[in-house]
């Protein structure tokens, strides 16, 4: 439904802090009016849609996502909705009985189902045969292969480990079909190119996706040729041109491995050829800067319990190498974005971001760093110092089995407490944003706001994980808006006040009637985006005049 001036009436506004129901007036895409039922007087020309008393936020902002790969992912072999090593195989089975593609790829499975990972090559062997196969899990920093692709990329039980990476091994030696890290690209790179037309579709689908989950706005995490389904500058610029960009997507380019040095100049060019406009711009800059706790590569300050290859993680750029090319990244006007999931990672990374800050003239820098999993009180009170936003995706901090048996057996005791410490970097003054990195978990955002409230997840769980750190469902709501909004440079949305963009969500009910175990339980009923209406379930209706 598009209507070009529109009233929203009988409107509850739980994230302004005022009582009783409220009319928001929209014209031109931008919100020109928010005032009380009482006082409300109708606008002639303008069509009249009443909430029915439900609870009306700023549409989300999704601050670190994967979407084009996630649409992509959906017409692959998803195994993302698998809960059981059997589940995953079985999937994989029936996707290779009905697809007669010349390789077999998907995503989605889940380290914590394949405790023995020495069966993982056997397995799919039997399932793929002579089809290479290349399934990444869930997290992406692992794939699962069978010996089709092992032998295309001449990968035996004598190769080595890449930099940057890890061939997992049984005791004796002998590739078990899992790749971690840039050891995944010795098959990776060898997998049929991926065409703009598929890249396009994975955007048309991951966008409608989003769309019905309330999600207007989002961070692209990478715009670069990292891996096939990230190389997507093109597509983007192909979607802009046609008009098929109904939210707002800002692009963080990908910092290469090999010669980042030499990065910058492309930067600037990819965000010249972007003219400026409401859907898309190219802000920020992507560091991948260590990997994850469950495959011991994340990068911690003690030793990992496990006997490890690589004992204390790793990192991909050594922080001399850094300081000067994100220094000149800063002074550029990009905003830089870092992965980084261990706290000697974080340390490294905010001791880089000092070094250029510090000093520095100001100006509206949005530099972030990504996921934070293991922090401490002193990192946290260095990032506020800064002014660093903490880009978490809160999904992650409960007690399920990635946690309970993938990460904390491996940890040691003084880091296993300060894990997604969401409401210490609150309490410090750190500007908090949610994002799902999907297709890894949920792109829905009541399922964030649902374990950031209450630090489980309905049949997930056995309790809290480090319930202190719960936030309250205001902050929740406010890091998944007007917290992610701003860490995407979307300025323009993520509050609901005359002058921003008419970007709204009309939820099933009404947010103070549900109890905090039940936030998951919230639905949208209605997706607003510059005051059209792009996606519905019969949520808002004609009023009478």
């Amino acid at each position: 439904m598009t209507v070009a001036d529109f009233t929203l009436v009988n409107c509850d506004l739980p994230l302004l802090g005022i009582d009783g129901l409220h009319a928001i007036s929209v014209a031109n895409g931008t919100i020109t009016a928010v005032e009380p039922m009482v006082a409300h007087r109708p606008v002639s020309n303008a069509a009249v849609f009443d909430a029915h008393g439900r609870s009306v936020i700023p549409a989300f902002t999704d601050a670190h996502v994967h979407l084009v790969e996630s649409g992509v992912e959906l017409a692959r072999c998803d195994l993302s909705a698998t809960g059981s090593r059997d589940e995953a195989l079985a999937r994989i089975a029936d996707y290779c009985a009905h697809s007669d593609a010349d390789w077999v790829i998907g995503r989605g499975w889940s380290l914590d189902h394949f405790e023995d990972t020495g069966r993982m090559l056997g397995e799919l062997d039997a399932i793929t045969g002579a089809r290479p196969a290349y399934l990444a899990n869930k997290d992406g920093h692992s794939a699962w292969v069978n010996s089709a692709a092992l032998a295309r990329a001449g990968v035996d039980d004598r190769t080595a480990d890449p930099a940057g990476g890890r061939i997992e091994r049984d005791a004796d030696g002998r590739a078990v079909g899992l790749l971690h890290e840039s050891a995944m690209q010795l098959v990776s790179e060898l997998m049929p190119p991926m065409d703009e037309a598929t890249r396009l579709a994975g955007l048309r689908a991951g966008q409608k996706h989003l769309l019905a989950l309330g999600v207007t706005g989002w961070q692209e995490a990478i715009v670069g040729d990292f891996v096939p389904t990230t190389n997507v500058f093109g597509t983007y610029l192909t979607a802009l041109e046609r008009g098929e960009i109904v939210g707002q997507a800002t692009g963080n380019l990908w910092l290469p491995r090999e010669h980042p040095e030499q990065a910058l100049p492309e930067f600037i060019a990819a965000r010249e050829r972007v003219a400026p406009n409401d859907h898309l711009a190219l802000n920020g800059v992507k560091v991948m800067y260590d990997g994850v706790c469950e495959t011991f590569t994340a990068a911690i300050s003690q030793p990992y319990t496990d006997d490890t290859q690589t004992n204390s993680g790793l990192t991909f750029f050594e922080p001399a190498q850094l300081t000067p090319i994100m220094r000149d990244i800063d002074r550029a006007g990009f905003d830089i974005h870092v992965h980084a999931i261990g706290d000697r990672a974080t340390d490294e990374i905010l001791t880089v971001f000092e070094s250029f800050m510090r000093g520095a003239p100001t100006r509206d820098h949005r530099h972030q760093i990504a996921h934070l999993q293991i922090t401490n009180s002193a990192l946290i009170d260095r990032m506020a110092a800064l002014g660093i936003i903490a880009n978490v995706q809160p999904f992650w901090a409960q007690s399920d089995a990635q946690m309970t048996q993938m990460t904390l057996p491996y940890l040691a005791e003084s880091l296993r407490a300060t894990q997604y410490q969401f409401r210490s970097m609150a309490r410090a003054g750190v500007s908090l944003a949610f994002g799902s990195d999907w297709p890894v978990t949920t792109p829905n955002p009541m399922d964030w706001i649902h374990v950031a409230v209450n630090r489980d997840y309905p049949g997930e769980t056995d309790g809290p994980f480090l319930p202190e750190e719960a936030l309250s469902v205001r902050m929740a709501f406010e890091a998944a808006t007007s917290g992610a909004a701003r860490a995407a440079r979307q300025d323009a949305r993520g509050v609901i006040e005359p002058g921003r963009q008419g970007d709204l969500v009309v939820l099933d009910r009404t947010l103070a009637e549900v109890p905090d175990e039940e936030l998951h339980d919230v639905a949208v009923a209605a997706t607003i985006v510059r005051g059209d209406v792009v996606f519905e379930r019969g949520a808002v209706t004609p009023a009478a005049r």
